[in-house]
């Protein structure tokens, strides 16, 4: 994986936004009220999740996310709030709609994340 993120600044779902690595299981509640008054999606992630995601995924913040089933454009959003490049497509018109609305949105939510390490209470902010 060094190999990898000396490369191509990428190299698989390692670290946490705190450089300690990932446990075995990402803690993810239910997606917000907050966030599904937002976009009313059927598969809308929490932004909790997505934000650690597309920093593991990124961890040098060099590339670019790609969600090529965007919906209405969480992941989108969330690589916005890290100050990450990305790039996203939707074939129905009425999600590409909704995400063009939801996507500034979310991006500006402050997330706590709570849980993200294995000791209690231990709390970080992503904006």
């Amino acid at each position: 994986m060094s190999e990898c993120l000396r490369e191509y600044q990428t190299g698989g779902l390692r670290r946490r936004p705190d450089g300690k690595p990932f446990s075995d299981v990402l803690p993810s509640g239910r997606t917000p009220t907050q966030e599904k008054k937002l976009a009313d999606h059927p598969s809308l992630k929490p932004q909790s999740f997505l934000r650690q995601i597309v920093h593991a995924s990124l961890p040098l913040g060099v590339g670019i996310i790609v969600d090529p089933f965007m919906g209405s454009g969480s992941t989108i959003a969330a690589a916005e709030a890290m100050g990450l490049h990305s790039i996203g497509v939707e074939r129905y018109n009425d999600y590409y709609e909704m995400s063009c609305r939801t996507i500034p949105q979310l991006a500006e939510l402050e997330i706590a994340a709570e849980n993200m390490d294995e000791t209690e209470g231990v709390e970080s902010l992503y904006v």
